[in-house]
């Protein structure tokens, strides 16, 4: 389990050509999480939630502010699931796995690799290459090599978006059932609003320009099912309130103004 701490973050990307302005990724965004708890960062494309997973990952930095993840006070051990699984295509699906570990022999990392495999029912997979997995199985595979390095904070960016409704469904499902047999903290990326219900603790809902609009705990008891009267019942509390945001002018202002000064 990890413990997250964002305050008064600011991402600004400069323009590079002549005439274009400055991009404001994030502007004053800050929150607080830790434990074994699932967080979804919700909003509109563009609002800031890769860019803000990749300022928690350490692949960018913030112009301003400060992000810290720690576990038990010192660094967390960080592992991230992207949209796509990025396995590599010539080597096995076991080798895929073992090749984000760097500690023990190799019996005891294609230990727990199968270990992890069998996690998401793919240890009859272990020889196959990429090319002979269904996408949905090679997601499977990318969330399992994540989670074997037994990360104190688990991030991961819409995961599932490119895959077809009932294959999302399916592994929205088995996700829930993963996590809970784990101590990560999860920051999990989505724009799309029923899947956050389904699967968190609590939604940051963020809106165009990187500012944080809402902060909502869902209280559900698990496993959630999409069919489940809640889950449909808050499903639609959020979504009035995602739709009210997007009624809303955007202030950017201030965004703006605090990019310059930094």
């Amino acid at each position: 389990m990890a413990t997250l701490v964002a305050e008064h973050v600011n991402k600004v990307y400069e323009a590079t050509t002549p005439g274009q302005s400055a991009t404001h990724a994030l502007a004053d965004f800050g929150f607080e999480a830790s434990g074994h708890t699932f967080i979804c960062l919700v909003g509109p494309s563009g609002c800031g939630k890769s860019t803000f997973l990749n300022l928690v990952s350490g692949v960018e930095k913030p112009t301003s502010g400060s992000v810290t993840v720690t576990a038990e006070g010192k660094n967390a051990r960080i592992g991230y699931v992207f949209q796509d699984p990025r396995l590599l295509p010539w080597r096995t699906v076991l080798d895929n796995m073992i090749y984000v570990h760097d500690d023990g022999d190799r019996k005891t990392r294609r230990q727990r690799c199968m270990r992890f495999l069998e996690m998401v029912d793919l240890a009859h997979a272990a020889d196959k290459y990429p090319a002979q997995l269904s996408g949905g199985m090679r997601q499977r595979i990318g969330i399992a090599r994540a989670l074997s390095i037994e990360p104190d904070l688990l991030l991961m960016d819409e995961p599932f978006s490119h895959l077809d409704a009932i294959t999302a469904r399916s592994l929205r499902t088995e996700l829930q059932q993963l996590w809970q047999a784990t101590g990560a903290t999860v920051l999990f990326v989505t724009h799309d609003v029923n899947e956050a219900v389904q699967l968190s603790d609590r939604i940051l809902m963020m809106n165009k320009g990187g500012t944080l609009y809402a902060d909502i705990p869902i209280g559900l008891p698990r496993p959630r099912l999409l069919t489940d009267r809640d889950v449909v019942t808050q499903q639609a509390d959020v979504l009035a309130l995602f739709e009210q945001m997007r009624a809303e002018p955007i202030e950017t202002e201030t965004a703006e103004t605090e990019g310059a000064n930094h």
